[in-house]
């Protein structure tokens, strides 16, 4: 059951990026494959859509092979279980009510930021291995939104396009911007000191 229900997740995952960046190369809005290329990975939804898909594709792979090791970690998958929940929450919570996407668009963000998100929820609950994983892995799981934020800020002094507002140097400020970052990485620690939290309670739980 656990494998036939991560292939199928695997299949949807990378389905559902794909059309993605199809979605991005019919609109319109980019000039060329490079720029759409460049302004699809910018976004930490659609990179973090990525590693749910590799994550759901790991275990399907050879169990002695370095991907599949590296994403089977409990503390891994624990967190990407935290950070594809808080694309889905900051997605309903702050960007929907702004975004009113159509036809196409919203198919392919529906997957990206409810679907996507479910599925790999529920894996984790109810599939992933919760142990060994502490809370002395939080420093490491700030490592990801901190790093995408410091190039995301590169990128857009260059470029001048910025994915998400409360990155963008040129309208606010960078003393404003790193505050939120520094707010962009805490939500992350917190998050993932709860899921944490959730993964001991499961594992005693199944324990006794």
């Amino acid at each position: 059951m656990t494998s036939n229900y991560r292939i199928i997740c695997a299949l949807i995952a990378w389905v559902v990026v794909f059309l993605r960046y199809v979605d991005m190369s019919i609109s319109g809005e980019y000039n060329s494959i490079g720029e759409t290329l460049i302004a699809f990975f910018g976004y930490f939804t659609v990179l973090t859509n990525i590693l749910i898909a590799i994550a759901f594709t790991a275990p399907l792979l050879k169990p002695d092979r370095k991907l599949s090791e590296f994403f089977m970690r409990p503390a891994v998958r624990a967190a990407l279980a935290s950070n594809i929940l808080i694309v889905a929450v900051v997605y309903h919570v702050l960007i929907v009510s702004s975004f009113d996407p159509q036809g196409f668009t919203l198919i392919t963000t529906t997957g990206l930021n409810t679907v996507m998100p479910i599925l790999y929820i529920i894996d984790w609950l109810f599939l992933a291995e919760k142990r060994p994983i502490s809370y002395k892995h939080l420093p490491y799981w700030g490592i990801y939104p901190a790093v995408y934020g410091v190039l995301t800020i590169i990128r857009g002094s260059l470029t001048a396009a910025y994915p998400y507002s409360f990155l963008n140097v040129t309208d606010l400020g960078i003393e404003n911007v790193m505050l939120s970052m520094v707010g962009f990485v805490a939500v992350f620690v917190i998050v993932g000191a709860v899921f944490i939290a959730v993964a001991h309670l499961i594992s005693n739980r199944t324990e006794t």
